[in-house]
């Protein structure tokens, strides 16, 4: 600075001194104005008088460029310009230009490998070239000739040592100005603190382009196939492609409790009296209070309360440390608030509109969602996950207890708020795979399109997240590792703004709550409420919507991160270019990014398809990096022999990467050269470790793969029984590590509260499975052949591997075994095997591994299993089943077939008869009676019919066609929803089957074909063919379907079995819930020879009444004949006043007219027209032969007139 300057800067400072409070004061004001360090503006004070005495002397000017020189002087116009100031490349030259220069190059070399550099790092750097500098400047003295030259070179030999020596002076601060000033740097404090470097970042920002372009073409136009590997339902996807949301989401961290940091301060605090004279004058008062202090002196108090006032005592405090009247540990309550915002109309011609979505507020506490906790405190659905290992279980109606208790208060008081956020708890306020699931279940019901870009963390790349993907129907693709803070929308425009938003609001906050309690006289820090968070948080959230409405900086942010480029043209199927105007009118760039990252922005294509991401580049890119680093720190220059011995046309092992190899990354020569280099300098060991660390990576790659396409696998095969919000609502979130726990304790847990009944049955199935080695009958054990494979051998090493669809379900063993129908926790499902282990099943708590398709999950809906009533049957339900079945006639009925007669059922095995079959479906019938019920019969109720098995036989056996019994089948056939049709077929050996007709889906018939013999019957497959051709044309019997095997010749008993097996699915109990269908066919052998046995009593007891009533007719005739003479005599009398049948009587006494149909009741026609309309003259009652009055409208005539004749005393009709 020219001494003029410094002259008028040190007058002014002299003018403006009486204003200030000290010296100190002036120079800090000065050096803020006139943006000179402190030091300097204090260096100049101390000279002022030497100022004042130069300045007089010389006269310098304050514009030299104006004045003149003085006469006789020749002066250049530049040394005019110049008067009283240096002239350029004037002052004291260096004498070490070539450190200086090295020390440049040293400098931009480490910064552009994005090397920190700190100012100590320049200091010693200079030191050691200046030392270096220095050695080769003695050597040259040593060896110079001339006495001048060695002069000189010791000159500067004494120069750079006291250089040197200075610059251990207060840690070389005067040194470090002057190095900074040559190198033209700058000591700043980084945006952003990062491990990559720049080929990294540029490697990473492409891939996170290529991924999102990529994932918006196929969920567009790419194939249905590779899209079915994402998405559960594809075409459902396609359907609402205009409806298709592009979601940005992020988490924000927020200390809300702590509001702004910075407080406004008065002038006598943030400039406080000088610590010098304060010093002094306490000195001076010590000084005092000694010499005036007695021994009768009184000790003052501690302290003189009086009203605070600025007084001249607080100004001069002196006090530096700044003080605030607020919680200290405000700043350690942490949330976490997940920012979305949607893009919308990307699929459509409307203009794109971008909108600030509600967000997830996720505060500390044990893992809960408070949209699953009603206002009584009880959860609202059942929740289910698993954390650190332990298995949370949530039953809905059941107490929350004090889970998000503060937060569900605050909702009671406003609930509006808390409409607009979603609030979950977790131990450590984040976002684990488990809040990311509950989290999903909500943004599902968002749209059925949705492509979701996240940044790499780890609940995104979990196994639950996957599965909650699939299941909602949306696909994720991410931002590249570490590039969040460039790419994301969310840190780039939402982050700091949302911050600023939150403390302005809890700034307000806390001075309206302290106004209050200062106004209270209380005297308390405020301590903000969990409503006065949710405030902020919603406030906040508002204020950025409305920002969005009045600015779409949604859109305008990702046009400008380069994250919105292309726009799907649905008419030509290919991806369109966006433009500028497109996106309100924004460009491609910002400060975050680089133009290297963007220049290629639209050329990742091949055709119109873009390409799909490398993520191996990472790798490769890292790789790239290391080797660049590895060349800075060993140049070398290569020799003729050995530039033929590095001209190799591959690359060395550790850049035999695909993305290198395919041409992804591409490598100079000097870096292959290098590359090579680098190879044979390391030792055989060291390149035989990386080798196996390379080796074991890909090879866990491959695992992770394939894992990931087996639990797709299971996925889909899940999603086979039930919907899309099923599984997901049914889906176990996963976080934290699981703690490793034997098998043995599991069991030897289990075991402690087991009873002793279960234990000894326990020990009876494990008697009876030893047996069954010993047999040889014992069921293979679960082979582990899907390991043999390396690859699967280390997926199943992942902690992912037992973590399948089922795991920590409730499930049902459905495998024919011991176990079957009994229900355990599923402890273990292994989608590499297709396995699971249930825990508890049963009362034994037995522990079982089963294939996935031998258990099925227990559903809450499930009903419980009826139980059997107990077989104290009525008369009437007797006499009805016995019509039905065996075909009782009734008295006057003509005998024009012959009833059947009941087979009793032996307690050995035995082939069942067709009655038996129609007697045991009658006993299903009995058995799912409802009374409450407002249609007690269940199988009408669900359109339940059994074709008779007497028609089947009818039918394909009989020895004169019947042209009635096609019409019969066909009409037997419908209107039902399930169709059981037994087959029944000679042998050897003589077999039952069954057939199964379902149309519970829609008009469209599924078949099903059940034999329990172990290889297929012939005979009866060829007859279930006829009967299905007869009853659906064209119709072709499929495959016989799996079911058990029967031990021995009770084939009938295993039809009934699967009957029962199958309506209690429809009544709703769910598969297997009685056990095994062998268990089933032992009980229906009880139950069916108790009932069959009562029907042949109630058949005994029927005959006797027939006959009985037989030998009574005559009686009845006599006694008929008197009552009829009565009648008519009573219709002479009084003709107006008779009735209809003393009319009658009186025909047929005194006219002799013979009773006619015409003389029937009303009802009694109506019977008979119903049966002439709807009769097919056969019916089960008649076996299917002859007919009778149930289906025979004559034969019906024939009876009611035969009962007409008997009451008047005639003869009944022969």
């Amino acid at each position: 600075m020219p001494l003029a300057v410094q002259h008028a800067l040190t007058l002014k400072m002299k003018k403006a001194l009486p204003d200030f409070s000290s010296e100190h004061t002036l120079l800090t004001a000065m050096s803020k104005k006139m943006g000179l360090s402190l030091m300097k503006v204090r260096k100049i004070w101390q000279r002022r008088d030497i100022l004042a005495r130069l300045q007089k002397h010389h006269g310098f000017a304050l514009q030299p460029h104006v004045s003149t020189g003085a006469k006789g002087l020749k002066r250049t116009a530049t040394q005019r310009r110049y008067r009283g100031y240096r002239l350029p490349g004037g002052g004291r030259k260096s004498a070490f230009t070539a450190v200086r220069d090295s020390l440049l190059v040293w400098f931009e070399t480490q910064r552009c490998h994005g090397h920190s550099v700190k100012k100590v790092h320049i200091l010693e750097q200079w030191r050691l070239l200046m030392t270096k500098e220095l050695l080769d400047l003695r050597q040259q003295s040593e060896a110079a000739v001339d006495r001048h030259e060695r002069a000189a070179l010791l000159q500067l030999v004494s120069e750079g040592e006291k250089q040197l020596k200075s610059s251990a002076v207060d840690s070389g601060r005067n040194r470090l100005k002057q190095l900074m000033k040559d190198l033209r740097a700058k000591d700043m404090v980084p945006d952003l603190k990062t491990q990559v470097s720049e080929v990294d970042e540029v490697v990473r920002a492409k891939l996170t382009y290529q991924a999102l372009d990529h994932t918006l073409w196929l969920t567009c136009f790419g194939p249905e196939a590779e899209l079915r590997e994402r998405v559960s339902k594809p075409a459902v996807l396609r359907a609402n492609l205009q409806s298709m949301v592009l979601l940005f989401a992020d988490q924000v961290p927020l200390w809300l409790k702590s509001g702004s940091e910075k407080e406004v301060y008065a002038k006598w605090e943030s400039d406080p009296y000088p610590q010098s004279l304060l010093r002094q004058e306490l000195l001076d008062h010590h000084t005092r209070t000694l010499a005036d202090r007695t021994s009768d002196s009184q000790v003052p108090p501690l302290l003189s309360a009086e009203l605070p006032a600025v007084t001249e005592k607080r100004k001069n405090s002196g006090q530096r440390q700044k003080r605030s009247f607020a919680d200290p540990d405000a700043h350690r309550y942490r949330l976490t608030y997940e920012a979305r915002q949607g893009l919308y109309n990307l699929c459509s011609d409307a203009p794109l509109v971008g909108k600030v979505l509600p967000g997830l507020l996720v505060v500390h506490g044990a893992h809960a969602r408070l949209n699953n906790i009603d206002s009584a405190g009880k959860f609202i659905s059942d929740e289910t996950f698993e954390y650190n290992g332990t298995l949370v279980v949530r039953k809905a109606k059941t107490s929350a207890g004090r889970l998000l208790f503060g937060w569900r208060k605050a909702r009671q008081s406003d609930p509006e708020l808390f409409r607009r956020i979603s609030v979950m708890s977790q131990p450590s306020a984040n976002v684990d795979g488990v809040i990311y699931v509950w989290a999903q279940q909500e943004l599902a019901a968002l749209t059925p399109v949705c492509i979701q870009q996240r940044d790499c963390y780890a609940a995104a790349w979990s196994s639950s997240a996957a599965e909650s993907l699939l299941y909602s129907n949306h696909l994720q693709t991410i931002i590249g590792p570490k590039m969040t803070a460039s790419l994301q929308l969310t840190d780039t425009d939402f982050s700091r703004s949302f911050k600023s938003l939150c403390r302005s609001e809890m700034d307000r906050l806390r001075h309206a709550g302290q106004t209050a309690l200062f106004a209270s006289g209380n005297k308390e820090i405020w301590h903000c409420s969990h409503l006065d968070l949710i405030r902020c948080v919603v406030s906040a959230q508002d204020e950025m919507s409305r920002r969005q409405d009045e600015k779409d900086w949604i859109v305008s942010g990702l046009r400008r991160n380069g994250i919105l480029a292309y726009k799907p043209d649905l008419s030509s199927g290919k991806l369109v270019p966006l433009t500028d105007a497109e996106c309100c009118g924004q460009s491609m760039g910002s400060a975050r990014t680089k133009p290297s990252w963007l220049e290629d922005r639209y050329l990742w294509r091949v055709g119109s398809v873009p390409v799909k991401p490398d993520w191996s580049a990472i790798a490769g890119a890292q790789a790239v990096a290391d080797l660049v680093e590895w060349s800075l720190n060993h140049p070398h220059v290569l020799s003729s022999e050995e530039e033929a011995l590095l001209a190799v046309p591959e690359l060395p092992e550790d850049l035999q990467i695909p993305c290198i190899e395919s041409g992804v990354l591409t490598l100079s020569l000097d870096l292959q050269r290098t590359a090579w280099r680098k190879q044979l300098a390391t030792s055989d060991d060291a390149l035989a470790k990386k080798r196996e660390r390379r080796d074991v990576k890909a090879m866990l790659a491959l695992a992770k793969k394939k894992l990931h396409g087996k639990l797709l696998e299971a996925m889909r095969h899940r999603l086979k029984t039930m919907s899309q919000q099923q599984a997901l609502a049914r889906l176990v979130p996963r976080a934290a590590e699981p703690k490793s726990q034997t098998k043995k304790s599991v069991k030897k847990n289990l075991l402690k509260t087991a009873s002793k009944a279960a234990l000894k049955e326990q020990k009876a199935l494990e008697d009876q499975e030893a047996l069954e080695e010993q047999s040889g009958s014992a069921k293979p054990p679960l082979a582990a052949s899907a390991l043999s494979d390396p690859v699967s051998a280390k997926a199943a090493e992942l902690p992912a591997a037992d973590k399948g669809p089922l795991f920590g379900k409730t499930c049902r063993v459905l495998l024919e075994e011991a176990n079957c129908g009994k229900s355990g926790k599923c402890t273990a499902h292994n989608v590499l095997l297709g396995t699971v282990t249930l825990t508890g099943v049963g009362a034994t708590c037995a522990t079982t591994t089963l294939f996935a398709d031998d258990v099925c999950e227990v559903e809450q809906a499930w009903l419980p299993p009826l139980k059997w009533k107990g077989m104290h049957l009525k008369r009437a339900l007797k006499q009805v089943v016995c019509k039905a079945c065996l075909g009782i006639r009734l008295s006057l009925e003509e005998d024009s077939y012959a009833s059947a007669t009941v087979e009793l059922i032996q307690k050995k095995p035995q082939m069942l008869l067709d009655q038996h079959l129609l007697m045991g479906w009658e006993m299903l019938r009995w058995h799912f009676w409802d009374e409450k019920s407002e249609q007690p019969d269940f199988f009408r109720k669900h359109s339940v019919r059994l074709l008779d098995p007497r028609l089947c036989v009818q039918f394909l056996y009989q020895e004169h066609p019947n042209p009635g019994l096609l019409p019969a089948l066909a009409h037997e056939a419908t209107d039902y929803k399930l169709l059981f049709v037994p087959v029944w077929a000679p042998g050897p050996p003589c077999h039952w089957t069954l057939r199964v007709l379902d149309r519970r889906e829609g008009d469209e018939v599924c078949t099903q074909y059940l034999d329990t013999l172990a290889t297929v019957h012939k005979n009866c497959a060829q007859n279930a063919q006829l009967l299905l051709a007869a009853l659906i044309p064209g119709a072709v019997l499929p495959d016989r379907a799996k079911c058990p095997l029967q031990k021995s010749d009770d084939c009938g008993f295993w039809v009934l079995a699967s009957i029962l097996w199958i309506c209690c699915q429809l009544r709703g109990e769910g598969p297997a819930s009685r056990g095994s269908r062998s268990r089933l066919v032992m009980d229906l052998v009880a139950f069916l020879r108790t009932w069959v046995g009562q029907m042949a009593e109630e058949q005994k007891k029927l005959e006797k009444s027939l006959a009985d009533e037989d030998k009574a007719l005559k009686k009845a005739l006599k006694a008929n004949h008197a009552k009829a003479l009565k009648l008519a005599a009573s219709h002479a009398a009084a003709s107006e006043a008779s009735t209809k049948a003393a009319a009658l009587a009186h025909e047929v006494l005194n006219q002799g007219k013979e009773p006619e149909a015409s003389d029937l009741s009303a009802s009694e026609k109506a019977e008979i027209e119903h049966i002439r309309q709807f009769g097919l003259r056969i019916c089960s009652r008649c076996s299917w032969q002859s007919g009778c009055l149930d289906c025979c409208w004559e034969k019906r005539e024939r009876y009611l007139l035969n009962k007409l004749r008997v009451s008047l005393g005639l003869a009944p009709l022969k």
